[in-house]
C-alpha cells in the first residue's frame, strides 16, 4: 500500500498501472479509509488501480473550508478522479453508508465515465440516518462527538466491527461530522437520496445485509425494484464483516462489464 495527497485528501492506493481501470472507495459517516484495509489483500488490488479516500474531516484528511457541505465534497472528489484517471475511459465507485450520497453525486457528475457503482448500505430512506442525524440533537459538535464516542465504545466491547469503527471515529473531526449531518438532511428528507440512486443510468447495485438495514429501506428496495444483492447475516460494515466474499464478488462483477 502506498499513500498520496491530492487536494488535501489522503488517499491509500496500490501500485498504479495506467492500463487498468481504477476503483475508488468512499467511507461513511465518522469513518475513514481504514474501513477498507482488507481490499489491499484482495483480488481487486491485483486487477484494478485501488484508491481508498479519507474524505475531508475524517481519517487524516483535514476539513477543507472550500468544501464544507457533503454535496460540494462530491465535486471535489469528481475533480480528483478526472485528474487522476485522465488516461482511463472508465472508473468504478464503491461507497458506504452516508458516503454513498457522495458516491451517487460523483456518478452523476462523471456520467459515462462510470463503469460500475457499488453502494454498500448507503442511505436510501430517512430511516438509514440512524447515526448520521444524531448531531442534530446536540448544541455543539463537541458535545455530540463526546456522546457518540461513548456510545460506540460500549458497542466495541462486544462487536469486532465496532472496534474498527471506533478507531476511525477517534480521528474524525467533530465539525466534519456536524458538516455531513447538517448538510445531508435536505437530501435524506422524503427519501430523495434513494430516488437519486435509483435514477442513475450507470451500472449499479445496492449491497445490503438483513442485520441492520431498516425495514423502510428493505421495502424501498423491493418497491422500486432497485438492483441489489443481499448478504444474509451481515450487518452494516460488509467490508469488515464479510471482506473476502464481498471483494471477490465485486471483482467478478467488474469483469463482466
Amino acid at each position: 500500500m502506498k499513500i498520496k495527497i491530492l487536494h488535501k485528501l489522503l488517499i491509500r492506493h496500490n501500485e498504479i498501472d495506467k492500463s487498468k481501470q481504477s476503483i475508488w472507495f468512499l467511507h461513511g459517516f465518522a469513518d475513514s479509509g481504514l474501513a477498507y484495509k482488507e481490499v489491499f489483500e484482495s483480488p481487486i488490488s491485483k486487477d484494478l488501480n485501488v484508491y481508498v479516500v479519507d474524505l475531508p474531516g475524517f481519517g487524516v484528511s483535514p476539513i477543507n473550508s472550500d468544501f464544507i457541505s457533503i454535496k460540494k465534497q462530491s465535486d471535489l472528489l469528481s475533480k480528483i478522479i478526472l485528474e487522476e484517471t485522465s488516461e482511463q475511459e472508465k472508473v468504478n465507485i464503491v461507497a458506504h453508508s452516508l458516503g454513498a450520497l457522495i458516491g451517487t453525486w460523483t456518478c452523476q457528475n462523471l456520467k459515462d465515465k462510470i463503469n460500475y457503482y457499488f453502494n454498500i448500505e448507503g442511505n436510501l430512506t430517512e430511516a438509514d440516518s440512524y447515526f448520521s442525524s444524531k448531531p442534530l440533537l446536540f448544541k455543539t459538535a463537541t458535545e455530540f462527538a463526546d456522546s457518540f464516542k461513548k456510545e460506540i465504545f460500549e458497542l466495541a466491547k462486544s462487536e469486532e466491527r465496532y472496534k474498527r469503527y471506533y478507531s476511525s471515529l477517534s480521528f474524525s473531526d467533530p465539525e466534519g461530522m456536524k458538516n455531513w449531518s447538517f448538510t445531508s438532511q435536505e437530501f435524506i428528507k422524503d427519501n430523495i437520496c434513494g430516488f437519486e440512486f435509483n435514477n442513475l443510468t450507470c451500472n449499479k447495485i445496492y449491497i445490503w445485509g438483513d442485520v441492520d438495514t431498516p425495514i423502510e429501506t428493505q421495502n424501498f428496495i423491493k418497491t422500486h425494484k432497485i438492483p441489489n444483492r443481499l448478504y444474509k447475516g451481515i450487518g452494516h460494515w460488509h467490508m469488515v464483516e464479510n471482506s473476502k466474499e464481498l471483494y471477490s464478488n465485486i471483482n467478478d462483477i467488474i469483469k463482466t462489464v
